[in-house]
């Protein structure tokens, strides 16, 4: 009755204000104006208050009037499904249809920015983290199994080694996509740690600092966290090519010269005796390293290559690795706008063009793992 009074006061006034046309008509229309505004205000402010904050039915699945909370619950059950279907339908060099969908269907919620950093999202990716971390206690008896983590960072395993490369936690300081309890006691099953460049979605401080008071040694490109501690080493200077032996590890690391445009960017060529060579190309993107790049194969063996998923001439790039098998990274870059945000259906239109290298790959989301055996 109080919301009627009101409202039959401001129309009153409204039609008195009108009679004045004829006579003040510059008038006439500012007072208008004021008076539809202030209804207009009023009836929302009004709505918005009768309005509770959280939605009463949720739980009876009635979503009128709470657009959001629909969009928050609706995320909740597609993530909830993709991830069933994931795990029914692992990694495989020819994937089932499932498993397409589901990675598509994937594509749309992460491309969808309701979804940015919201509940149903650090709930998916930190579930699958946890499983992973689960699954990093059991023994590799044979070849690599290479797991893949948030963007573009991956963790390389043999029965002698657990070598990451690029690891980040993603997300901010104060709200990182991946929990500090997940990334760290991940960190702490690793031997040792390789950042290729020194943008934040590659390369993190923290967790460097995590691996070097453990005595893990950090390997960075020039310039990154130089004089920060002496487990954290930069051992690159430009155009040339570093090899380190990890003779506890059984493994060698060969450093090449890559570039993101004018920034030093290691490509680490991975030696694992008798289980297999990885090669991680972080941000590689530059047109004159590409000469060089041609001819990689004939240096080494390379059995798994890492290649972010936008490597610049991506077709000659690869001829020029001559990998037995391909792993993408980079897909998904939550902290990038939708239009750089890379989906997984575009690395798989990406190869279904490139079928006639006959280079085989496997398309992994986060927290997924794949055995590569010679």
């Amino acid at each position: 009755m109080k919301n009627f009074t009101i409202f039959a006061a401001f129309s009153s006034f409204y039609k008195k204000v009108s009679s004045m046309r004829q006579y003040h008509s510059h008038r006439y229309r500012a007072i208008r104006l004021t008076v539809v505004s202030a209804i207009l205000c009023w009836t929302c402010t009004d709505a918005a208050a009768q309005l509770p904050e959280k939605n009463p039915y949720e739980e009876h699945l009635i979503f009128w009037r709470y657009p959001n909370n629909y969009l928050e619950n609706q995320a909740r059950v597609a993530f909830a499904t993709i991830d069933e279907v994931l795990q029914a339908y692992p990694p495989q060099k020819e994937p089932a249809l499932p498993r397409k969908m589901a990675l598509i269907s994937l594509d749309q919620l992460l491309h969808d920015t309701h979804n940015d950093k919201s509940e149903p999202f650090y709930t998916f990716i930190n579930t699958r983290l946890q499983r992973m971390l689960e699954d990093m206690d059991r023994p590799v008896k044979k070849g690599l199994r290479i797991y893949k983590l948030y963007n573009d960072g991956f963790i390389i395993r043999t029965k002698d080694a657990t070598v990451a490369v690029d690891l980040t936690p993603g997300g901010t300081k104060e709200h990182p996509f991946i929990a500090d309890s997940i990334i760290y006691r991940i960190a702490g099953h690793c031997d040792a740690m390789f950042v290729s460049h020194s943008h934040g979605d590659h390369a993190n401080l923290d967790i460097a600092k995590a691996f070097a008071s453990r005595g893990k040694l950090v390997i960075a490109p020039k310039g990154l966290w130089e004089g920060v501690d002496p487990m954290i080493q930069q051992l690159l200077v430009a155009d040339t090519t570093v090899d380190v032996p990890f003779k506890e590890l059984n493994m060698t690391l060969h450093i090449l010269p890559g570039h993101q445009d004018d920034m030093y960017n290691n490509i680490y060529v991975m030696e694992f005796h008798r289980c297999g060579t990885v090669a991680h190309t972080g941000d590689q993107w530059n047109e004159d390293d590409l000469q060089w790049i041609d001819n990689v194969n004939k240096r080494y063996k390379i059995d798994v290559l890492l290649p972010n998923c936008w490597i610049n001439s991506m077709e000659r790039s690869l001829k020029g690795f001559g990998p037995k098998l391909i792993i993408t990274g980079h897909e998904n870059e939550m902290e990038h706008t939708i239009d750089h945000r890379e989906a997984y259906w575009i690395t798989m239109k990406k190869f279904e063009r490139m079928q006639s290298l006959g280079i085989p790959n496997v398309l992994m989301t986060w927290g997924e793992s794949y055995d590569y055996k010679r």
